[in-house]
């Protein structure tokens, strides 16, 4: 019996026009990461999974990714089970990330926000020099980069729809509930376990 995308999703409940478009959203979701109900781009998509949420699920784990989803913040994440697809960040990067971690966990907690809190780039620089235990200062070539590169994951998004110019310390952006699936902590102790483990990286890093 020869198997192909339509033999595999003839015995599922979904309508011929969503069949169809069931690699490509699956193809959107590994190469992005997240998909956003807020996006109005990727809204119809979202949705296709949300309705079919335990037939992308299956076929997720069949390539050895699992689905995931945050109910408050409206966000699907896949995940890959082994090492080989998982995206690969360099230090700087890792440290990054936990910063925006860190610091929505603060902003939230300190405003009691319903909605995603909103930090500058000055903020974003502080925090980094904190988490990193030293005046260690990113150069703004490699600042850039690495926010660009949260931007794309859609870890931050320019509040006022601004290009991203890390010069401009008073640029706002918003932080994104993807910040926390993306790190997972719960609590206080697991992120200084986090920023113990990268400052033990970057220690090792200088010797060498």
């Amino acid at each position: 019996m020869a198997f192909c995308t339509d033999t595999i999703l003839e015995s599922t409940d979904l309508p011929a026009k969503s069949r169809s478009e069931v690699p490509r959203v699956m193809n959107r979701l590994l190469g992005k990461t997240f998909l956003y109900q807020a996006e109005e781009a990727e809204k119809e998509d979202y949705y296709l999974v949300h309705r079919h949420r335990d037939l992308f699920a299956a076929l997720f784990s069949m390539a050895g990714f699992t689905l995931l989803h945050d109910d408050y913040h409206r966000v699907f994440q896949v995940v890959s089970d082994f090492g080989y697809c998982r995206r690969r960040y360099k230090l700087d990067e890792s440290l990054m990330i936990v910063v925006l971690r860190k610091l929505y966990e603060e902003q939230a907690e300190q405003l009691s926000l319903a909605k995603d809190p909103v930090v500058t780039i000055g903020e974003i620089r502080e925090e980094y020099r904190t988490v990193t235990g030293k005046e260690r200062v990113l150069g703004i070539v490699r600042y850039e980069e690495i926010m660009r590169r949260m931007k794309r994951l859609g870890l931050v998004e320019l509040v006022e729809g601004r290009s991203l110019d890390v010069r401009d310390s008073e640029l706002r952006l918003r932080l994104r509930g993807s910040v926390k699936m993306i790190l997972p902590v719960q609590t206080a102790e697991e992120m200084e376990a986090w920023l113990r483990r990268y400052r033990a990286e970057e220690e090792e890093e200088s010797e060498e």
